[in-house]
């Protein structure tokens, strides 16, 4: 019998060896083939191994390019399944679309990847002069276009170099960006963001809800701004110019503060620190303006006889030092407007302001009461 079965064997190797095929289970191989299997209920079972890793190179030492195998998935190595060796490491074979782990990309983010950090293999995209386009349920949501423009969004429009992200978003000039739903940047190099912000010409910045510029290298920042003027910016809910090279902070009801987060709302501006006014204009501190009724009382004063009235600073208001410019004003109403003069304001405290008051009169005269506007320019 052993005989019988050595002699087959060395048939069947002389038939391998003469016509460079082998069948099993048919009498006629396929010319294509160098081994041919047929069977209506058995399969091939190949090798099961237990592989560690992708790079494993230890468990089957040595393994030729196209190695395949079996994975049984105890090595460490999953899933379990058919792997081939190339490139110096183990390759999971999948159906296309199946869903399983590759080391190529998929539709569901599976894959296993090639452990190659910077320098994998792994990409998604076209490999002709062809855009790249991404759909969600048949329509377009995305598409990479081969002039460099972006789209993302449904809608979008980008020219060359331009980016769109966000619904009906348009980039429709070189180089520019538009991002948030209906915004438009349509000047060459300009920037549309926020929800509708629109740019018309180049070189122009909208930023906000409904930000809008139409002026060469103007700037809208914030909800409702419109820039429109050459050179223009406008900043802050509402702000809006129509004048080239104007700067305009804020709508008419705007409160700007600068060094402060609670700008007084009676002001336009509210300026916490020091502050210079014109090209030679000197650093200030503090402007201050009140109106006081300071008590009074002079009797009799002979004419050309000076003496002094002194009018408190309201707590709230008091400079913090006494270097500072004083000027006092007499009030409309004030009793002494005709009988004396007054001169020579002065700060005697921070907390006190001191002025001379002369009897301008040729006779004697008197004063009870006081009513006065003062401003104190501290520096």
């Amino acid at each position: 019998m052993k005989t019988k079965l050595i002699v087959a064997f060395i048939a069947v190797l002389i038939s391998s060896i003469t016509y460079g095929q082998v069948g099993i289970g048919t009498t006629n191989p396929h010319p294509s083939s160098i081994l041919h299997l047929s069977s209506t209920n058995k399969g091939l079972l190949l090798t099961s191994i237990s592989l560690s890793s992708v790079t494993d190179a230890s468990t089957i030492p040595s393994p030729a390019p196209g190695l395949l195998v079996w994975n049984n998935g105890s090595g460490g190595l999953t899933p379990a399944g058919l792997y081939y060796w190339n490139n110096s490491q183990w390759n999971f074979l999948s159906a296309t679309g199946s869903g399983s782990a590759t080391t190529g990309w998929n539709t569901n983010g599976s894959n296993i990847g090639s452990f190659s950090g910077a320098s994998t293999t792994l990409s998604i995209g076209t490999s002709t002069f062809d855009d790249l386009i991404f759909k969600v349920n048949n329509i377009n949501a995305g598409r990479l276009g081969t002039n460099g423009s972006v789209g993302f969004g449904t809608g979008t429009s980008s020219s060359q170099n331009g980016v769109a992200i966000g619904t009906n978003s348009t980039a429709n000039n070189n180089e520019s960006t538009a991002i948030g739903a209906g915004s438009n940047a349509a000047g060459f190099q300009s920037l549309a963001l926020g929800y509708n912000a629109k740019t018309n010409s180049n070189n122009e910045t909208a930023v906000g809800n409904n930000a809008q510029t139409n002026g060469q290298n103007s700037t809208a920042l914030g909800t409702g701004t419109n820039a429109s003027g050459q050179n223009s910016t406008a900043l802050g809910f509402g702000a809006s110019t129509a004048q080239a090279n104007a700067i305009v902070i804020g709508n008419s009801s705007a409160n700007v503060g600068i060094g402060t987060g609670t700008p007084n709302t009676a002001a336009k501006i509210d300026v916490n620190g020091q502050y210079k006014l014109g090209e030679r204009g000197s650093i200030h501190k503090n402007q201050i303006s009140f109106e006081v009724w300071p008590s009074v009382s002079i009797a009799g004063l002979q004419s050309g006889r000076t003496t002094t009235i002194n009018i408190p600073i309201p707590a709230a208001l008091q400079p913090s030092s006494t270097r500072a410019s004083i000027v006092v004003s007499p009030a409309n109403d004030f009793a002494g407007i005709s009988e004396f003069g007054i001169n020579n304001p002065r700060l005697t405290s921070t907390s006190n302001i001191t002025i001379n008051v002369t009897n301008i009169t040729n006779g004697t005269a008197s004063l009870n009461s006081g009513h006065f506007y003062v401003t104190i320019n501290e520096f």
